[in-house]
């Protein structure tokens, strides 16, 4: 298998590291991958990180307004806490290209606009809900760029807060999610993973297998039920004020969650708010109880009227935490009132310009998040062009600053000030930064958000997964269609990424029809030290074209190896002889399988000896070589003799190659052959195998195809 280096090693959430000694690279393939030989014995992971290159954004306003779009590195003075750093690295994302300041020789990715449209359901009519539907897709088609990463969220009373899709640059994927609200049901990606995380979890819980793991926190848990359809709390009363408290506390753990997320994440939120009259209590002046004694019913309505006017405890604590925590993880809020506008009476909103609508209108409390969290609020209206307009053009130009701090990884906050010498400039840049903590004190909403970015991002957030060459193969399991996807993690990534626990999950993305299918199993630790490893998975679908993703991460530790594959499921024939795709080996021992069960590995549904061949999983080296190819024959008549033959195609030319069976083995109607290739001299490049089987009379022909890569 290919070396697996740092090259370069990203501190997870936001602190972009640049080791002396150590740095972190990574690549995806979506074939083969070459033997791990005596020659080339993989390095170890180092992780020893001493320096880390920390990004600020940093967006400049002149008197008018308008964005400064001229400044270098020399303007800014940089503080972290208190103390004066110097500019490494420099980034002007307005004039289209990176300036590296003359002391910054660090190589870092671009710190992109990041945009998470929230769509609160519980305080927002059905009528405004659509027009933030409306808003929020003229924003997608005119104001997000390519680059931009994107998220949807939404909050309703019955589910709490939905991931619909993580931060992604899949934008398509996005509108369509938001396209169906209201219309039809649209599972994301992400929403479809939070899901089976969930219940998995809840599994646990109710199992009592939770002895190793940190307690559960009463928002996780509730929100897991909720998701999954269960019962949060038969006794709980779901009134106004209780999803008040929820919606603060949901606002607080996102936040919490979203601090260890570099830069700005810009979040626009449609909703209508939370009532003035539990945060601040009611303005208009109510009189003092009359204690008459006498009366004792008017006294209890008068003491019943000025306690419901003063403002919620619970409510106003909920909502000054969700303050805080956005406020310290760089998340303004661009708040766009839902509300009907006052003097619009209709069902939804009977009492018009009345004094009491203006004590339960919600716009004080958004107001009050746009101004802390460093956004913008908009008030209702029927037409949210220039509200999304404005948020373009805040949110277009704004430039990128790096310096270097000692890592640590104690959670410790860190304030940042970012000033301007020019003058007349008004800088808006994030409040500061928390370290990195180790996974073992993650939350375990801050678990499923990692998670989710691992599983799911095209550039991960934490630290960069190891490289997990992968593969898929469609199959036919039982007369049914399959797809038997496996990816393959070095002797030194297995031992660092699996360790003592690890869970191995297959995400399949149906291209198609849009929804998505995750599995996962447990990946057993090997009894005499790790081996090169190949986690498996065999997954009935029905013909498409997919894409899939293979994770495995520790439990423990939160590190994590993926790969990820494209394939097309056929419709099944009628055929008297039909091959699946051959499966390529390598003549090596020591490997081993990892399934859901001892039936669904490699080896036992392609009928090789594990302890004799491995998978190949990435590029063949150049050159004479022997191939082992284990093929898969469906046949009418199981009794029935074949012979082989093979031809290589690369570049247009086409090339036999002499073919030998060395094993074969027939259960029922399937034959499980493993033939041997002599490749006389691969070139570099991308080849094609075509294996084809017939029986003595040649009236029974069958054939497939493999492709592969040659460096």
């Amino acid at each position: 298998m290919p070396r697996h280096r740092r090259n370069r090693l990203l501190s997870r959430f936001g602190l972009r590291t640049a080791a002396a000694t150590a740095a972190f690279g990574l690549v995806l393939a979506a074939g083969p991958v070459p033997r791990a030989g005596a020659q080339d014995k993989p390095a170890p992971i180092q992780e020893k990180v001493t320096v880390a290159l920390k990004l600020v954004q940093a967006y400049v306003t002149a008197k008018n307004g308008r964005p400064v779009t001229d400044l270098a590195a020399a303007d800014f003075e940089v503080t972290d806490n208190g103390k004066p750093v110097t500019v490494a690295h420099f980034e002007n994302h307005v004039l289209g290209g990176d300036e590296l300041a003359p002391a910054g020789p660090f190589e870092t990715s671009r710190l992109g606009r990041k945009f998470l449209f929230l769509f609160d359901f519980a305080f927002t009519d059905p009528r405004s809900a659509r027009k933030a539907r409306e808003a929020a897709l003229a924003f997608i088609d005119s104001a997000v760029r390519p680059g931009d990463e994107v998220g949807v969220l939404s909050y309703s009373p019955s589910r709490g807060l939905t991931i619909h899709e993580y931060l992604t640059t899949d934008h398509a994927k996005v509108r369509t999610i938001v396209d169906a609200f209201g219309l039809r049901s649209v599972v994301g990606r992400a929403e479809s993973l939070t899901n089976f995380l969930y219940a998995d979890e809840l599994r646990l819980m109710d199992a009592g297998d939770l002895t190793q793991k940190p307690g559960v926190e009463e928002f996780y848990e509730n929100l897991a039920r909720a998701q999954t359809g269960g019962v949060v709390d038969e006794g709980r009363r779901q009134g106004y004020v209780d999803q008040a408290r929820q919606f603060a506390q949901t606002f607080a753990n996102l936040a919490r969650a979203l601090r260890y997320v570099p830069g700005w994440k810009n979040m626009i939120l449609f909703s209508s708010g939370i009532s003035r009259s539990l945060i601040t209590g009611q303005r208009k002046g109510l009189d003092v109880p009359n204690m008459d004694a006498g009366n004792p019913d008017q006294m209890m309505a008068e003491l019943n009227a000025y306690d419901n006017a003063q403002s919620n405890t619970g409510v106003r604590t909920e909502f000054s935490e969700a303050l805080k925590e956005l406020k310290t993880s760089n998340t303004p809020i661009y708040a766009i009132d839902c509300a009907p506008p006052l003097g619009e009476s209709d069902i939804n909103n009977p009492y018009g310009t009345s004094v009491g609508a203006r004590e339960v209108s919600g716009k004080d409390s958004l107001i009050q998040l746009a101004g802390e969290t460093g956004g913008r609020y908009f008030s209702n209206t029927t037409d949210y062009t220039n509200a999304l307009a404005e948020i373009e053009n805040v949110t277009s130009a704004f430039y990128v600053l790096g310096y270097t701090v000692p890592a640590a990884w104690d959670g410790a906050f860190h304030k940042i000030k970012v000033k301007v010498a020019r003058p007349g400039c008004k800088v808006f840049s994030q409040n500061g930064y928390y370290n990195p903590k180790p996974f073992s004190q993650y939350s375990r909403f801050e678990r499923l958000l990692q998670m989710t970015d691992l599983a799911l991002s095209d550039n991960p957030l934490a630290e960069l997964p190891a490289e997990a060459p992968m593969a898929a193969l469609p199959v036919l399991v039982g007369g049914w269609p399959h797809v038997v996807a496996y990816a393959g993690l070095d002797a030194a990534t297995a031992r660092s990424v699996v360790g003592a626990r690890a869970e191995a999950y297959l995400l399949v993305y149906d291209e198609g029809q849009g929804r998505s299918a995750i599995k996962s199993f447990r990946i057993k630790p090997p009894q005499e030290g790790y081996a090169d490893l190949y986690p498996v998975f065999a997954v009935p679908l029905n013909p498409g074209r997919y894409t899939c993703r293979l994770i495995v991460q520790n439990t423990e530790t939160g590190r994590g190896a993926r790969g990820q594959a494209a394939f097309v499921v056929p419709k099944p024939g009628a055929a008297l002889l039909a091959l699946d795709p051959p499966l390529l080996l390598d003549e090596r021992a020591g490997a081993t399988e990892s399934g859901a069960d001892a039936n669904s590995t490699l080896s036992a549904l392609f009928g090789y000896d594990p302890a004799k061949y491995a998978p190949w999983t990435g590029p063949l080296p150049a050159g004479p070589r022997r191939v082992y190819a284990a093929v898969r024959c469906a046949l009418t008549a199981p009794e029935t003799e074949l012979a082989f033959t093979a031809a290589d195609t690369v570049d247009g030319t086409r090339t036999e190659v002499p073919a030998t069976v060395v094993s074969a083995r027939t259960a029922r109607n399937l034959r499980q052959c493993v033939v041997e290739l002599a490749f006389g001299a691969l070139a570099p490049g991308t080849h094609t195998l075509t294996v084809e089987a017939r029986d003595p009379s040649g009236t029974m022909r069958g054939e497939a195809t493999a492709s592969f890569a040659v460096r």
